[in-house]
């Protein structure tokens, strides 16, 4: 095997290919990167660790045909330190490959090509056609809540819902919920909800990032798929029962609150300097027209600020933490932010102020 290839689009494949291989696996081809060619244009770039995989077509000049997997993470920055524009890489003895670039030479040891586990095939898949910004932005609203606590198998991810006109994205850990919801014309049609893991939406943030226009989202055979350009995506859904959601969002509540966002994030952040390392508890405390929000940590202080707020209803004092309430109120894009709220106990709901709710976090109250 013997190819040149531009530096700028080998790093395209190598880059989302280093950050999904796995150097921490019993089976040590994990960590590596398949390279291969079977034509004169163009060389496959791919790495898996069983659950998320990734596979991208590079135009490239081929002299000859091969297949070779090297290390994911060492390839990757050799190829970033070059000091060419264009590279070459030829397979020599046993598995080793040499990678130059103008006065830079490299031989790295490798692995035989036909070792490296199967990835699911995009090509057999049925995509639909969406926004990138869309998509990203869905993954960012939801992503944070999903559980990490591996014993909770069916709640580490984002469970998406769509019905080929609107879709649905929703996660929780057990202590806060958010969900979005958007106009999906000609998306995907799914007779039930799927859980893609959280591994696999940290993959898919990081192939779209920065990019614009659309990208294809489509399912087959038990796998989420995402595609931009020749950069295809998989990851193996969960397969479990995402728990009933609709019962945790609280129907009705007496007391609702409108703030500015900035003007309360920068007082969230201010205030929890002093709270709690472990709980990051504060308390909110609803007046006619005003927030109060203390934290008290018997090791460090208190702190205390007031805020101006419209609100009508009775006095309330509650405790959160913090740091679910940033997280939540971060993701909101109106200026204006509404908690809706019942008793010290009941959960929290934080909206965007304006009428269109397609966005919303719930939050379980704490006993400070």
């Amino acid at each position: 095997m013997e190819f040149k290839i531009q530096k700028a689009e080998f790093l395209k494949g190598l880059y989302p290919a280093q950050g999904i291989a796995d150097r921490k696996s019993t089976l040590p081809i994990l960590a590596n990167v398949l390279l291969r060619s079977d034509g004169k244009e163009r060389v496959l770039c791919a790495a898996t660790d069983l659950t998320v995989g990734v596979s991208a077509e590079l135009p490239a000049r081929v002299d000859k045909e091969g297949g070779v997997t090297l290390s994911a993470k060492h390839l990757f920055d050799i190829v970033k330190a070059l000091p060419g524009e264009d590279l070459t890489l030829r397979r020599a003895d046993n598995n080793w490959a040499e990678i130059k670039s103008g006065r830079a030479e490299y031989k790295l040891v490798g692995m035989a090509d036909r070792d490296f586990p199967k990835l699911p095939n995009h090509r057999e898949v049925g995509f639909s056609k969406i926004e990138a910004a869309m998509l990203r932005d869905m993954i960012a609203k939801t992503l944070f809540s999903a559980s990490t606590d591996e014993t909770r198998y069916h709640l580490n991810g984002v469970m998406l819902e769509s019905d080929g006109k609107r879709a649905r994205m929703v996660s929780t850990d057990g202590h806060r919920l958010s969900k979005v919801d958007r106009d999906l014309p000609a998306g995907p049609k799914l007779a039930q909800g799927v859980i893609i893991p959280r591994k696999g939406l940290q993959e898919m943030q990081r192939i779209l990032e920065g990019h614009e226009g659309t990208c294809e989202l489509g399912l087959h055979q038990g796998h989420v798929f995402v595609r931009v350009g020749t950069l295809a995506l998989s990851a193996k859904l969960i397969d479990a029962q995402f728990p009933p959601y609709e019962a945790v969002v609280p129907k009705e509540h007496d007391k609702t609150m409108i703030l500015p966002r900035s003007a309360l994030l920068d007082a969230l952040r201010r205030i929890s300097i002093m709270a709690s390392d472990r709980t990051f508890g504060i308390k909110l405390h609803l007046s006619p027209d005003a927030l109060e929000i203390t934290s008290d940590n018997p090791d460090l202080g208190e702190a205390r600020e007031q805020l101006e707020a419209d609100y009508k209803g009775a006095e309330l004092l509650i405790g959160f933490n913090a740091r679910y309430l940033i997280d939540v109120i971060t993701q909101i894009d109106d200026e204006e932010v509404k908690l809706e709220l019942g008793g010290e106990l009941d959960p929290g709901v934080i909206r965007p102020g304006s009428a269109k709710n397609e966005y919303l976090g719930v939050i379980m109250p704490m006993r400070i």
